[in-house]
């Protein structure tokens, strides 16, 4: 009896976990994104790729995944070459530090839920001390899934998304 009790309280715990983790709002997950990106290897390979699998979308994976044999393809034909995301992943401008030695903060907004789709923007800035006072905007496109939200897109603030960089024909 003691030990069914135990069970039944671990699987309202466990339930309770996932459904807490499932209703994350679209901007705490972006938040948790880029917390574990901006701290974790920005080489594009499998392996960093795999350890952002929870926060992206099944579309943008494979995606990633298909890249992944376009750049071991690439290399093999231009091996003096860089191949397209040869600067490492694209979810945040290149850490570079400025004049200070200062890196850019980021912070999160939402800005929008619509059903099963929503956005929030990444402003990418440094600290007042440096010169270079232009923040550098995304806007993350997020849908939610039976897990939670995910990202599905991310906007540069140019005429370009990352799906459209991946989808590209030419190499």
């Amino acid at each position: 009896m003691k030990r069914s009790i135990t069970l039944l309280f671990a699987l309202i715990f466990v339930a309770g976990v996932i459904s807490a983790t499932a209703q994350r709002s679209p901007r705490t997950t972006v938040e948790a994104f880029y917390r574990f990106d901006r701290s974790h290897s920005q080489v594009f390979n499998r392996r960093s790729i795999d350890a952002r699998k929870r926060w992206l979308s099944a579309e943008l994976y494979k995606l990633f995944l298909y890249e992944l044999r376009r750049e071991a393809d690439f290399v093999k034909k231009h091996p003096d070459e860089k191949p397209f995301f040869g600067d490492g992943l694209p979810f945040q401008p290149m850490q570079e530090k400025c004049e200070q030695g200062r890196d850019r903060t980021v912070v999160i907004k939402q800005d929008f839920v619509r059903g099963t789709r929503a956005a929030a923007t990444a402003t990418f800035a440094y600290p007042k001390p440096c010169r270079d006072a232009d923040p550098i905007v995304y806007t993350i496109g997020l849908t939610k899934t039976h897990s939670g939200w995910v990202i599905d897109d991310i906007n540069y603030g140019e005429d370009t998304s990352l799906k459209q960089r991946l989808q590209r024909k030419e190499y």
